[in-house]
């Protein structure tokens, strides 16, 4: 990321969720969340395992309260996930404050299926284990690959198969990845093997940024997560509950993104993130 000119900052940081990670319970409290003053907020994922433990040591909630925005997105820049994982949450909610800003409007979306436009005959690639998606496409004849590092889950059934491979990306047609490869530094090598791929499309709550630099990259569309009520959503998540109502998902194919440069240029005297 880059600053672009201008003379107006962000908003500053109004508070900053930090869960402890626990990935073996079965919990809600799956994100982090940092808010700016004017009420956008961005999520990151906190269920990476072992490198994220230690967080609430690392930051303090109520230090980083009231910080410039941007000083918590070099935090990005960092080698542990720990940094990153709060680095990719404000860049999320700067993100949001631009689209806001900008009056651009993030269509409401239920599912990644309608962007996918799944057919007999395609080959879909899975980064990242969709349980419900999966279900619904094991009766279909469509073909399914899921990626997973976890040996004990490789296998075949029916048309689903699970395999340790990332290489067996490569003969899938069409691909839907989790957002967390964007902390987990897997992205990379998941995007070298979709190039050849009809439709490639990310989602999760760590993507909610301006998607930029994954359209340049061969995706096709990214699935995010507007926060509509920050404290209730710190509420809520600390009490292992759903995000509900208080947030909603959305969905921004390539052809109707109208990209960063334009969205900035609406947002006047802007002085913040944009993407390089």
């Amino acid at each position: 990321m880059r600053r672009a000119e201008g003379v107006a900052a962000p908003p500053p940081v109004r508070r900053v969720y930090i869960p402890e990670p626990r990935p073996h319970v079965n919990a809600h409290t799956e994100f982090g969340l940092v808010e700016l003053e004017d009420g956008s907020a961005g999520l990151y994922y906190a269920w990476l395992g072992e490198s994220q433990q230690g967080m609430t040591r690392q930051f303090s909630e109520r230090d980083l309260a009231g910080r410039p925005a941007l000083t918590l997105t070099e935090l990005l820049k960092a080698d542990d996930d720990a940094s990153r994982s709060l680095g990719m949450a404000a860049v999320n909610a700067i993100s949001q404050y631009v689209f806001k800003r900008a009056g651009f409007t993030l269509e409401t979306a239920a599912d990644s299926m309608g962007s996918l436009a799944l057919a007999g005959g395609d080959h879909l690639g899975m980064v990242g284990y969709f349980p419900s998606l999966v279900e619904r496409l094991r009766d279909s004849g469509i073909r399914v690959t899921v990626i997973e590092k976890k040996s004990r889950f490789a296998g075949r059934d029916g048309n689903v198969t699970v395999s340790l491979d990332v290489e067996d990306l490569r003969a899938c047609n069409k691909v839907l990845c989790t957002a967390a490869t964007l902390l987990n530094d897997s992205i990379d090598e998941v995007l070298a093997r979709t190039v050849g791929a009809e439709a490639v499309v990310i989602v999760g709550p760590t993507a909610s940024f301006l998607p930029d630099p994954l359209f340049r990259r061969g995706v096709t569309a990214v699935g995010g997560t507007r926060i509509l009520d920050a404290a209730a959503a710190i509420k809520a998540l600390r009490k292992d509950r759903g995000l509900g109502k208080v947030a909603s998902r959305y969905l921004i194919t390539r052809e109707a993104y109208p990209g960063a440069d334009t969205l900035l240029g609406a947002v006047e005297g802007y002085e913040g993130i944009s993407p390089e």
